[in-house]
This record gives structure tokens, sequence and C-alpha cells, in this order.
């Protein structure tokens, strides 16, 4: 028997296309993301207005994620990474159009938002399926960690280059996220491999009983429910107080720009947490670096209130993103390890839905606190909420004792995740379909 050495990531052309589009979408997504509520804080004046426009937003992005789920486990997941990416486009060139005639309100802006993120969450989960097709187990932990290293250098200037664009015009930040899905097009085009979900000749299967079928799957894993019940708690609590931040410095009147610098020294430090992510990941059991990230975003947030100024401020975000890069990579390296070939997609659209089911009410929280109660009450309610977090995965058997990257695998079929065997090598995605990849994520 022969065995062949796969292509190193730097020099695979079909990882590095699929990597760009991702690269390229990415960047005008943060810019818009970052951009989106102070766009909506300026049009209509209200913290109110703008966490309601929020709300509606998150319930766009809730409302696709299951079936969004099953068609990237039936269908070519390079045509939805497509299309996709076309419909970004339009809805980015549907927003510059509100915006530069202003006729942009909270009812325009809530439906686009909704409509776009409806659009993403359907969509943009065939793209992440994609990646377990692209690498070997072997290069997963790097895949995944690159990922990381890739979203916070992003987010590096995301937040400084939404605030200058937004200085020259409203829309501005939207014309650079269609760009971004141009370039997504363009890259995924270029394409080649094969990224069907299924091998060639398996039964066909109803669409509702794909979908039973995944949530009979879900449901018997204690040790998912447990770890995206504590991703529920953490996402809102952690989104609601970044926003919050965000709003009540929009109400003082510091400028958007500066208001950036924020989000730069957040994805510093998720930078510097990656690039130490695959070592961290193979040497503290992902179970106790739940715990102890998850009670550093809790104390942090509660503390956010008392600091003494706007840098000091800075350096709490920064302190907050040290320990995400490698939590997310552990958190999705082991879901997207022991998860099969056919429930990739599934499996991210229910554990999204169960980790974000909470998200929604960030916005809406964080805006009407920041008026009733101020912004001292609001950030320790999310403090809090966090806090929640944290104990459920301490109260969690299962979530609590997952060791090291080194032992997923033995830990997984002891744990009856995975029968034995099961984890095999996927194939390059030029030859047989093989495992899609998808995976949960505490997203802060």
């Amino acid at each position: 028997m022969t065995t062949t050495t796969p292509t190193s990531l730097r020099r695979d052309r079909e990882y590095l296309l699929w990597l760009g589009g991702d690269v390229a979408a990415g960047i005008g997504t943060e810019i818009g993301m970052f951009a989106f509520p102070l766009i909506t804080f300026a049009v209509t004046g209200s913290t109110v207005a703008t966490g309601v426009v929020g709300l509606v937003q998150g319930i766009g992005q809730l409302a696709g994620m299951l079936p969004g789920g099953v068609i990237a486990d039936r269908y070519d997941r390079r045509r939805l990474r497509l299309l996709s990416s076309v419909l970004g486009a339009l809805a980015q060139v549907v927003l510059i159009a509100v915006l530069v005639g202003g006729t942009a309100g909270v009812a325009v802006l809530a439906a686009l938002a909704a409509t776009d993120r409806f659009r993403a969450s359907l969509l943009d989960s065939a793209s992440n399926a994609m990646l377990k097709q692209l690498v070997t187990p072997e290069q997963l932990p790097t895949a995944v960690s690159v990922n990381q290293g890739r979203d916070a250098a992003i987010a590096l200037g995301s937040g400084p280059t939404g605030g200058a664009l937004l200085a020259l015009h409203l829309a501005v930040p939207a014309l650079t996220q269609l760009v971004g899905n141009l370039v997504s097009v363009l890259c995924t085009l270029l394409m080649r491999g094969d990224y069907r979900p299924r091998t060639v000749g398996a039964p066909s299967t109803r669409l509702l009983a794909d979908l039973r079928e995944g949530a009979r799957w879900i449901l018997s894993q204690p040790v998912r429910m447990q770890i995206s019940a504590a991703a529920a708690l953490v996402n809102l609590g952690a989104n609601g107080a970044l926003l919050s931040v965000t709003l009540m410095l929009a109400a003082d009147g510091v400028p958007a720009l500066r208001i950036g610098l924020l989000t730069t020294a957040f994805a510093l430090s998720l930078l510097i947490g990656s690039a130490v992510a695959p070592r961290v990941v193979a040497a503290v059991p992902t179970g106790a670096l739940m715990v102890l990230e998850l009670t550093l975003i809790a104390l942090i947030t509660a503390i956010i209130p008392a600091l003494p100024g706007f840098w000091w401020i800075v350096g709490a975000y920064a302190l907050l993103g040290i320990g995400l890069a490698p939590l997310n990579a552990a958190t999705m390296g082991f879901f997207t390890h022991i998860t099969p070939v056919e429930m990739q997609g599934r499996a991210g659209a229910f554990s999204g839905l169960l980790s974000m089911g909470l998200m929604p009410l960030a916005p809406a929280l964080a805006g009407f606190g920041l008026e009733a109660w101020g912004a001292g009450v609001t950030l320790g309610m999310f403090a809090g909420v966090c806090a929640g977090g944290a104990l459920v995965v301490v109260l969690g058997g299962q979530a609590r004792r997952i060791p090291a990257s080194g032992a997923w695998d033995s830990y997984a079929v002891r744990t009856h995740l995975v029968s034995p065997g099961q984890s095999e090598p996927s194939v390059q995605a030029s030859s047989v379909p093989a495992d899609p990849g998808t995976s949960d994520q505490m997203s802060s």
C-alpha cells in the first residue's frame, strides 16, 4: 500500500481560492456589521430604534439556519456559496440606493438587514461545510486556526476602516461589502473541486426526513447540547455588552473612527490568540479552556462601567479577545472532527440555532437598557448572563471533561459520540466527495 503526502495548505490552489473568497467576503461583512448599527443610529437618532433593527436582523438570521443546514447536506456546496455571494452583492446595491436616495428609515433598514442575514444563514453554511473536503484530518486544527487568524486580521482593521468610510458617506461601507461579494463570486467560479455532500449513487431522501434525522442526532448528544446552551448565554451576554459599549460611546459623541479602535484592539488580541491556538488546544483540555475563557468574559464585562476612560476600555477589549481564538479553535475543531459526512450541514444548523437562539435579544436589550437603566446596570446584566454560560459548562459533565485535541478521538469513542473508525481521513475535493465541515462557535 502506498501513501501520499497531502499538499501544503500554502500551495493548495483549491484551498487558497476558497480562503481568498472567504477573506474578501469577510472584509466586506466585518466592515458592514461594524457600520450598520452606527448607520441606523445616525438615521434614527435612537438607541431603542437601533436595537429594534438589530432584533429584526437577528430573527432573519435565525430563520435561515435550519433550512440552510438541510440544503448544505443536499446540494452542491460550491453552487450554494456562489449563489450566496451573488445575492449578497444585490442586497448591498439596494442598501446603497436607499442611503444615497435618502429613503432609509427604521422599516427599510430592518427589512434589508433581516433579508440579508436570512440569505447569509441560509447559504453561507455551505462554504463552512466545504472545509473538511479541502483538508485532511491532520491539517484540520491548522486550518481552523488559520480561519481564526483570518477573522482576527480582518476585524483588526474593520472598525477604524468602517469608521473612516462612514465619515465619507453612510453608503461607503455597503460599497465595500459589495466589492467583497464580487471577489468571492470570482474565486468561487475558479474552484474546480467536487463539493457535493453525498457520494454518487447515494439514495435520495425527503427534506423533512433529513430535518428530523438531524434533530434526533443533535438531541442524542448531551455534550453538544451543553456547549450550545453555554454558547447561547455567552453570545447573548457578550454581543449585548459589546453593542452597549458601542452605542454608549456613540451617544456620548465619540467619533466612529475612534470607536473602531475597540474592534482593532479586540481583533489584535484575537490574532495573537490565533497564533498560539494550535499549541493551546493541544495542551489544555477543551472543557477547562471553556470554563476559564467564559469566566474571564463575564468578569471583564462586569468591570467595564467602572473603568476610568476610553483607553481602559480598549485594554478590556484586548483581554476579552486573547482567549477567544483558542476557545473557538477547540470547540469548532472538536465538533468538526466528530461529525460525520452526511450530517455536517444539519449539525452546524441545529447547533447554530441553539447557540445563537438568544442573540437577537442582545441589541434590543442593549438599546432599551441604555435608555432605561444606564450603562452600569445594562453591562452588569450582560455580565451575569455570561457567567451563566460558564456555569453551564461547569455543571455539564461531558462538556467539562472534553480533553485536549490529541485525545478527542478516543474520548469521542469512549463517550459514544462516534463509532470506532468513524472519523476517517477526508480526501481532497478533486476526487470523491468527502466530509464537509461546520461547527459551533462562541461569537462575540
